[in-house]
């Protein structure tokens, strides 16, 4: 991680600790279903599993950044947008939220962090324009 851009570090250590607040909320979630028994803690089950898997999903996204794949940025980028964006519009209370997923996102997408994915974005935009001809056939 020595040749990565102060940005790219922020942002491993960013997502990883987005990650890991997931994957706690998931377990605090499925503790208070277990607690809760006379409401039915199908619901509360239902949400710690979602969150579960989201805390999965951003860990590896963080890990495959952490390796210094462009997949990573990939990953947490459409990760970021698709859950970030509709969580603007509902409310102050999941707008904190919101905004640590979009921070997430701008620091994948800053000049610096930009210029060390140069070489791996051009090298895969030239596996699929050699691909392309090859698919037309």
């Amino acid at each position: 991680m020595k040749d990565f851009p102060g940005t790219l570090r922020t942002a491993v250590w960013w997502w990883s600790v987005s990650a890991a607040a997931l994957l706690v909320l998931a377990v605090a979630t499925f503790a208070n279903a277990q607690a809760e028994t006379a409401t039915g803690p199908v619901g509360l089950i239902a949400l710690s599993a979602f969150l579960l898997a989201l805390g999965l999903v951003a860990g590896y996204g963080a890990w495959q950044l952490f390796r210094g794949r462009l997949a990573g940025r990939g990953l947490l980028t459409t990760f970021g947008l698709i859950a970030g964006l509709p969580l603007l519009f509902r409310g102050p209370r999941l707008g904190a939220m919101a905004a640590a997923l979009l921070v997430g996102v701008v620091l994948l997408w800053l000049p610096p962090s930009l210029r060390h994915f140069k070489a791996q974005a051009a090298a895969a935009r030239a596996r699929r324009k050699a691909a392309r001809p090859a698919s037309r056939r």
